[in-house]
């Protein structure tokens, strides 16, 4: 009887030794257990998905999911997804979403709070991005995908100007107060002025490019003064623009452009780059989108590199707002690989990938990572991104917002540079916007 005891204790204590060393397995035994999967993956063309592609080998080593990322310049992936997605079929498993197509594509998309828990790397912890950005990836309250760049405006300065001991001592005997980096709109406004009337450098650089970039300064002012542009509510969209702060803002940006470089009317991206990094004098202070900071602080293209001081956006009267222009990754409901699709996006926005993608000088919305003090040195901005962040403002989300923001150019141009009173140009901005609205059945 004693011998059957010891051997049938032995043999459970061999199970229970199996069992644990089984559950302690390493991560990559649990790839060779796993059956072969592939999945197809549709995001935009940028240096940001370029650095994930190269990382693609580990996530298949641990997983043994094939990821065939096909990548297009962003107006080609709204085509594409609006062709090749539908309630039915997709050819896609995985899609990069910019936020401002999300309400576009919704009834498609899995809801996040439906997607499998992982199986090698854990679901996407909401906490681990700001509230504001994380809102990105929602549309009517259901969460649809998860924000996964950290793209929105970043704040630059010139830490050259602000720092020398003769313009500081000048400046303080005119206002009373430090140069600095411009932490309100009276600060900015009064910083700009001094170094444009003393002929050292433009004070502003605006954005007069592209209907998208215009929408996204007006949005900037509006917020700033206290007032939104549109809303979704009681189930559809409505214009909720006070207007008597619309056009404060709109006068405050006229402020601006009268102490931009020559040519602001028409600046773009290009323009403002040349503007602040090339010429000579430069510019005193503007925001920047984050992938283009690269080139600010290229020392082969920049007068200015490792001169730059970065910051969130100055407070306006009423509010701070930093604009986002972010993607969502989303999964197709229709998508017949959901749990290896999942299984991709945890990994894409742990903590280590975010890690690994700012130091190939992209920017992930992952917080932690933005205010890693490993960083702090190397990548001032990153810290500027998360406080930016805290402040995240989106621009309206609908299926015609194409069309208003063409109307917003229209007038907004008109109103910053003098060509129709402020007043009347945000009366057409908003007469217009209802009269797309109202014909658009909202």
């Amino acid at each position: 009887m004693k011998t059957r005891i010891r051997l049938f204790a032995l043999v459970s204590l061999a199970i229970a030794i199996s069992v644990v060393g089984l559950s302690c397995a390493p991560k990559k035994e649990v790839a060779k257990a796993m059956e072969p999967r592939s999945i197809n993956v549709l995001l935009w063309d940028d240096p940001y998905p370029k650095a994930l592609a190269e990382m693609l080998p580990e996530f298949t080593k641990a997983t043994n999911i094939t990821v065939n990322i096909e990548m297009l310049q962003p107006p080609q992936v709204l085509t594409k997804t609006a062709v090749s997605v539908t309630d039915t079929a997709t050819d896609y498993d995985v899609v990069g979403i910019d936020e401002g197509n999300v309400p576009v594509f919704a009834s498609l998309l899995l809801p996040f709070d439906q997607w499998a828990k992982g199986t090698v790397y854990p679901k996407t912890d909401p906490a681990s991005i700001t509230p504001k950005m994380y809102s990105i990836g929602t549309w009517n309250g259901v969460q649809l995908g998860v924000p996964i760049n950290g793209n929105l405006y970043v704040w630059m300065t010139r830490k050259d100007l602000i720092e020398n001991p003769t313009y500081r001592s000048q400046f303080k005997a005119k206002h009373g107060y430090d140069l600095g980096v411009p932490k309100t709109f009276k600060e900015l406004l009064e910083m700009g002025t001094f170094f444009y009337e003393n002929d050292i450098a433009a004070g502003f650089g605006p954005f007069n490019g592209g209907p998208a970039g215009v929408l996204s300064e007006a949005v900037f002012m509006w917020e700033s003064f206290g007032t939104k542009f549109i809303d979704y509510t009681g189930g559809t969209f409505k214009v909720v623009l006070d207007e008597g702060k619309a056009v404060e803002g709109m006068e405050f940006y006229k402020k601006l452009m009268a102490i931009s470089p020559k040519g602001a009317e028409t600046m773009a991206h290009v323009e403002r780059q040349a503007a602040f990094a090339a010429d000579p004098k430069g510019v005193f202070s503007m925001f920047i989108w984050p992938a283009q900071i690269a080139a600010y602080e290229d020392p082969a293209k920049s007068l200015v590199a490792g001169k730059i001081a970065y910051s969130a956006p100055p407070a306006g009267p009423r509010g701070q707002a930093a604009v986002t222009g972010a993607w969502a990754i989303a999964i197709p409901k229709a998508s017949k690989n959901k749990e290896a699709a999942a299984e991709f996006v945890y990994w894409w926005s742990s903590k280590a990938i975010a890690d690994r993608l700012v130091q190939a000088n992209t920017i992930p919305a992952r917080t932690e990572s933005l205010t890693d003090p490993a960083y702090a040195s190397s990548k001032p901005q990153l810290a500027a991104l998360a406080e930016s962040m805290k402040v995240a403002a989106s621009r309206p989300r609908f299926k015609e917002i194409g069309q208003v923001q063409d109307v917003v150019k229209k007038y907004w141009v008109q109103g910053i540079t003098g060509a129709m009173p402020a007043k009347d140009a945000i009366q057409m901005i908003v007469k217009e916007t209802n009269d797309i609205l109202k014909k658009a059945g909202y």
